[in-house]
């Protein structure tokens, strides 16, 4: 077996790359282009030549000094924070020591001839060494607006080695964060940009007939148009639940009904009008199309398509019925499919109607809103999170109707949720259940348009009447008509 001089060369070469670069050789092989076992393999072979005296002993010094020095720097080993050294000479100059280094000498009391030369080196880092998150974002420059950090690992660890004949102890840091886009964020940035593009292009729909509304009023009455749990972006096929129900179908089933609702409540004078919406209005709440609680959902559409469609949808419905010619008020009623959405919905429509003094929305934060009409008071939430029995104190004690509760006759809540009609009757004094209405509160369930997907079906919530309803209110006398537009599916 033989070994060429320059193949001792080039292990030579890297041992020294690794002792000036504080790496390992198996790291320095790679660093300089060789396979990682390089120098391990000249190592095995010298050794055997030179027991064999088979080499030259200027070509084992070479490599053997190499080698011996790269062992005694210590690299890779288990870091060493204080290195104690016993000396037998002069005590160090202190004035010496090189900056990023430090040193205390002290005599053994024992012996006075020997100290301790106590010694730790500290790296001096660069300014824009990093060290924390937040120094990691700005160097990789996140937008911070559209993304904050989900988890994090920071780690700290000192590594020793030796340089010359003084021990030296850096301290490595690693800084990993993960990352996830702020929703809320894309959220409105998303919505921002629809809206800039269907202002551009936007035109109102038309009723099928122009209303005529009288200047002057007899009475004065409220028309209060109550579509609620429409689901909007429900999926369902009629093959499994023998009725279809899709965005387009969901969008004819509520203009059409408006449109009947309006004809229907020709016959009355009315001075405003009240449309709540929400309730349930979006099938689903987030960009993983499920409900606000994370329940999964059957979608037509993309969340982004839909929120486009919903929106276009109430922006036509509300201009429909503004061809009446009275004041709309809007009022926002979150569900339990859609809580967060309703609210974008409704920032979006108050920045769509912000400049239409015949359109008031709103959009307060509480689920739960009421509306005043002379001697009529109504509530109005969708009914999945509050007591039924619990209603009609509610109205008498939440801060918002209490003012109103003594001013008025006629308290009605309207919800919504289990998608069909249902009347309760309580009376206030001792909330039980009563066919009096004598200083009581009735509770009043709404209907639904929407489509019966999959699970409805499967669990047998089926053959309620799918329908949109309107009442008359006279601010005296309380309700005048209870109007319907049943759903007829062919």
């Amino acid at each position: 077996m033989a070994i060429k001089s320059e193949r001792i060369d080039k292990a030579v070469e890297i041992i020294n790359y690794a002792i000036e670069n504080h790496i390992s050789v198996r790291e320095a092989s790679k660093a300089k282009g060789f396979d990682y076992t390089y120098v391990k393999n000249v190592k095995a072979i010298v050794l055997d030549l030179y027991k064999n005296d088979a080499i030259s002993e200027e070509l084992f010094d070479k490599f053997n000094k190499a080698y011996a020095k790269y062992k005694e720097a210590e690299v890779g080993t288990n870091p060493k924070v204080n290195i104690n050294t016993t000396i037998e000479e002069e005590p160090v100059d202190l004035q010496s020591i090189p900056e990023g280094e430090k040193m205390s000498f002290g005599e053994d009391e024992n012996n006075p001839n020997e100290g301790t030369l106590n010694w730790t080196w500290h790296q001096n880092y660069p300014p824009d060494h990093i060290k924390t998150v937040e120094e990691l974002m700005d160097a990789c420059k996140v937008d911070r607006t559209i993304w904050h950090v989900k988890d994090k690992l920071v780690n700290k660890w000192d590594t020793t080695f030796k340089l010359g004949d003084l021990p030296v102890t850096i301290q490595n840091y690693q800084v990993k964060a993960r990352l996830e886009r702020n929703r809320m964020f894309v959220k409105e940035h998303s919505i921002g940009e629809m809206f800039i593009n269907m202002v551009q292009d936007y035109v109102p729909p038309q009723l099928d007939w122009t209303p005529e509304h009288p200047k002057t009023l007899e009475e004065n009455n409220l028309f209060e148009v109550a579509l609620f749990d429409l689901h909007i972006g429900k999926l369902a096929w009629g093959g499994e639940t023998f009725e279809n129900y899709d965005v387009k179908i969901a969008r004819e089933r509520f203009l059409n009904t408006i449109q009947t609702l309006i004809q229907r409540a020709s016959g009355y004078q009315y001075s405003r009008i009240l449309f709540p919406i929400g309730n349930d209005f979006f099938n689903s709440d987030t960009i993983n199309n499920t409900t606000t609680k994370g329940t999964p959902q059957d979608e037509d559409l993309r969340w982004q398509k839909t929120f486009m469609v919903g929106t276009r949808l109430l922006v036509d419905a509300i201009n429909m019925l503004k061809q009446t010619g009275v004041p709309v008020d809007v009022l926002v009623i979150p569900g339990n499919h859609d809580f967060e959405r309703s609210f974008y919905l409704g920032a979006y429509l108050e920045a769509w109607f912000n400049n239409d003094s015949q359109v008031w929305i709103n959009n307060h934060a509480s689920p739960r809103k009421y509306y005043k009409f002379g001697k009529v008071l109504l509530g109005l939430t969708h009914g999945g999170e509050e007591k039924e029995v619990s209603l009609p104190m509610l109205m008498a004690t939440d801060v918002e109707a209490k003012p109103y509760w003594s001013e008025t006759i006629y308290h009605e809540w309207h919800l919504g949720h289990i998608h069909r009609k249902r009347n309760v009757n309580y009376a206030i004094l001792d909330r039980k259940r009563t066919v009096s209405e004598d200083l009581g509160v009735t509770v009043r369930y709404l209907s639904s348009l929407t489509g019966t997907e999959e699970w409805h079906h499967k669990k047998g919530f089926v053959g309620a009447i799918k329908a949109g309803e309107g009442f008359i209110w006279n601010d005296e006398a309380g309700l005048l008509a209870h109007l319907n537009s049943n759903l007829i599916i062919k």
